[in-house]
């Protein structure tokens, strides 16, 4: 096998399989033999190319299962040394009553341009090398734990960024309460509803579940209501709004924790990304590296994906967060 690339055959199956897409279960198996061929016999071009299969394969991953970052935030993916500016509008055009023929004050679209500190998310997985030599080593396994800790890291490093800006703001962008409090709630959804277009509801499983006890209307709720929730444990739309449920995997291999604050809900406006106040940079693809240790012949490797986030300060926000008090522990 030479020349990988994301659009490679193997990348591709190995990707969709991981993240419960269409593939083909032919195509799959062949991908898993040529994984654990390569792995059979490591010598340093094998391992090589296992490397970059891996590393490949976590990054279309990540290209798909972060895709609900679009609606929350402007996404920049750029090359690895790229640092761009992102553009927040601060001023829009005015129009005047005037006499007719006489000549209107002067107005401008304004912006201001904002950049981010990139930080570095990194993994460093070692392997026995009998354990490699002896094709005991899941190199599969690898690369869908690799791809779940970097999605559940991003994933964190978006909502600890928002959460910090936001918890100092008021409504109509931000409020609390003991559950989902309708005269708490709904003035955040109206505010964003008036941006055009349908809002988007996002959170935890638990805290979208309080949704149906809102929607009773004279003391009655629709047949179409119970029959969402009997089906799907959530209803699809909250006053024009789509229901959106977050992936909110337990963290660890103890307890029942989970990755993400099960509290936090986000309703997120049809804006442009213009107005969009909390921005995020990918900058390149997930950066591999390995090593075999002279002292005790174990097989190390290294994965890094570079990235920013940031809330930039604006005059109205194109976003509202939500704290469910029971379920939050922020």
């Amino acid at each position: 096998m030479s020349n990988l690339t994301k659009k490679s055959p193997i990348i591709e199956t190995m990707a969709q399989a991981t993240v419960g897409g269409k593939f083909d279960e032919l195509d799959y198996k062949d991908s898993v033999a040529i994984i654990k061929e390569l792995a059979s016999n490591p010598n340093p071009m094998n391992l090589y190319e296992l490397n970059q299969i891996v590393a490949y394969t976590v990054d279309t991953i990540l290209d798909t299962r972060l895709n609900f970052v679009n609606l929350i935030a402007e996404v920049k993916k750029t090359a690895f040394d790229e640092r761009p500016k992102f553009k927040t509008k601060t001023e829009g055009i005015k129009a005047y009553w005037q006499a007719i023929g006489g000549t209107p004050d002067r107005s401008k679209v304004g912006h201001k341009y904002s950049g981010l500190e990139i930080e570095e998310l990194s993994a460093m997985p070692v392997a026995e090398w009998a354990e490699v030599a002896a094709g005991r080593y899941d190199f599969v396994e690898l690369l869908r734990d690799t791809a779940n800790e970097f999605e559940i890291k991003t994933a964190q490093k978006l909502q600890n960024t928002l959460y910090a800006a936001y918890e100092g703001f008021a409504s109509p962008i931000y409020a609390s309460g003991n559950g989902v409090i309708a005269n708490a709630f709904d003035p955040l959804l109206s505010a964003m509803q008036r941006y055009g277009g349908r809002a988007a509801i996002i959170g935890d499983y638990e805290a979208l579940q309080k949704l149906p006890n809102l929607t009773p209307i004279s003391g009655r709720t629709s047949d179409k209501i119970i029959d969402e929730v009997n089906d799907n444990g959530l209803i699809g739309t909250y006053k024009g709004a789509s229901v959106i449920k977050l992936d909110n995997p337990y963290a660890g291999f103890e307890g029942y924790n989970t990755a993400l604050d099960k509290g936090l809900i986000y309703i997120v406006p049809a804006a442009s990304d213009d107005l969009k106040t909390l921005k995020v940079q990918f900058a390149g693809s997930v950066v591999p590296m390995q090593e075999q240790s002279i002292k005790d012949r174990s097989y190390t490797m290294r994965f890094d994906k570079h990235m920013g986030a940031g809330v930039v300060d604006a005059g109205r926000h194109a976003l509202a967060v939500y704290k469910d008090e029971t379920l939050s522990t922020l």
